[in-house]
């Protein structure tokens, strides 16, 4: 082997054990890290996906970790890749911090209806659209399914429909809650999680996307508005960050 090839060895090595001194000293996974700088391109994303599940397991220690190594480690795919499981992270607390999301259009009038056995009038709103891959579509919510409450609040016969939304938006994304509903003549209860309430709904044009009145947006227009909404959560929490530091 010539002196360069020895040379070369020598600062690979050398790199590879001062990281793994580093991210041992942090709790992190080192052997994983360490993989980020794998010759192997399927190496490297598979240490970077593992150290995410990792990252996941324990998000509020892992963010700090991987903020410091993304812009303290001495290779520059290992401060990349930890930038982008950062990136990951951040937005899972986005997605986790939201306010309560159902995924429903309605009519634009609470209705009357008799439920068989009991004196009194219930009043429900009319579901015109169920939203696909949203809680009220895995939930089985159908077009046509009146809405009568959401647990134990029920809606009155002087209630708007925008009731709805605002019930709703007082839960956090990820809420267990069940949603009564008439259906076929007969009272439904169904339990569901409540999903994150998607950037794009609260556009003027858009207000009621999702628990209320308005147009059904693109998904393409969706998934742009929740990709800049995540996308300026992670710069607000990195400034959030840098201040910190200061």
């Amino acid at each position: 082997m010539s002196l360069r090839s020895c040379l070369s060895s020598f600062r690979v090595l050398a790199s590879i054990l001062v990281a793994a001194f580093q991210l041992e000293a942090l709790e992190l996974p080192a052997g994983l890290v360490v993989g980020l700088q794998s010759e192997k391109y399927a190496e490297r994303e598979k240490a970077e996906a593992e150290l995410l599940a990792w990252g996941r397991q324990r998000p509020e220690e892992a963010m700090e970790e991987f903020y410091k190594q993304s812009r303290e480690a001495a290779e520059p795919e290992v401060r990349e890749r930890c930038h982008a499981v950062l990136r990951e992270i951040v937005g899972d607390e986005y997605l986790r911090d939201g306010v309560g999301y159902l995924g429903v259009m309605m009519n634009q009038m609470i209705e009357p209806v008799r439920v068989a056995g009991e004196a009194e009038l219930r009043f429900g709103i009319r579901l015109t659209q169920v939203v696909a891959d949203t809680p009220a579509k895995k939930a089985g919510l159908v077009v046509g399914d009146v809405l009568l409450g959401v647990n134990d609040r029920m809606w009155g016969k002087d209630e708007s429909p925008d009731v709805v939304t605002k019930v709703i938006k007082g839960f956090k994304a990820g809420a267990k809650v069940t949603v009564s509903l008439f259906r076929e003549g007969k009272v439904v209860v169904i339990p569901l999680v409540l999903g994150r309430r998607p950037a794009i709904v609260d556009i003027p044009m858009l207000l009621g996307f999702g628990g209320g009145l308005g147009q059904m947006p693109e998904p393409a227009a969706v998934k742009q508005a929740e990709e800049a909404a995540k996308e300026e959560h992670f710069r607000q929490w990195l400034a959030r960050k840098l201040e910190e530091k200061e």
